[in-house]
């Protein structure tokens, strides 16, 4: 696997709470010009979710820091989709993406689903997701997992950079205000409103 000691090197450093240093196509900008072709692919390919689909992409696959993060996230979407069904007591099955059960995913997202608000349960996503990748990327450096790592870190960033209590709060009750004009419920007399 090739090494990328000058490219590497010139990346800044990403902690979980510093600011963006640049959008993620910035960066893979920087990193065509540095990159073998299917390298770049690879990076090119590193997505912070798993593709509708549920399998990992192609020139993904090559790394197995990308294949275990997929496995990683793919888990974790399948036990919020088993939470959610469950609490509607909706069918689930055709919801699922293939794939194995990934036990620590399947802990993170019991406790984002029983967080107090969406909010809570995505920075407690996005908190455990990014430990996962730390996880994952220990002792790598200038090599593809590194460059992969920052990738995803760098999405993870932008990412939550876009949270936003008081506009989370305010789509929220425009989607329940909706739900409820177009909902045929009864008030507490049993008359229809």
């Amino acid at each position: 696997m090739a090494s990328y000691y000058y490219f590497a090197a010139t990346l800044p450093s990403l902690s979980q709470w510093t600011p963006v240093p640049f959008s993620h196509a910035e960066f893979l900008e920087r990193a065509s010009h540095f990159l073998k072709p299917a390298d770049f692919a690879t990076l090119a390919a590193a997505s912070l979710f798993v593709p509708d689909d549920g399998a990992t992409p192609r020139p993904a696959a090559r790394l197995k820091l990308l294949t275990q993060y997929y496995r990683w996230e793919r888990g974790l979407r399948n036990e919020l989709t088993r939470l959610r069904a469950a609490r509607l007591q909706k069918p689930v099955e055709k919801h699922l993406k293939p794939g194995d059960i990934e036990w620590d995913a399947l802990r993170v997202a019991q406790a984002a689903f029983a967080a107090d608000n969406p909010l809570e349960g995505e920075l407690l996503i996005e908190k455990e997701r990014w430990q996962t990748i730390e996880r994952l990327s220990v002792n790598r450096y200038f090599n593809m997992d590194y460059l992969a790592a920052y990738a995803l870190k760098l999405q993870a960033l932008l990412r939550r950079e876009r949270f936003k209590a008081a506009e989370g709060e305010a789509g929220y009750r425009i989607v329940y205000d909706s739900v409820l004009k177009s909902a045929d419920y009864r008030n507490q007399t049993g008359d229809t409103k």
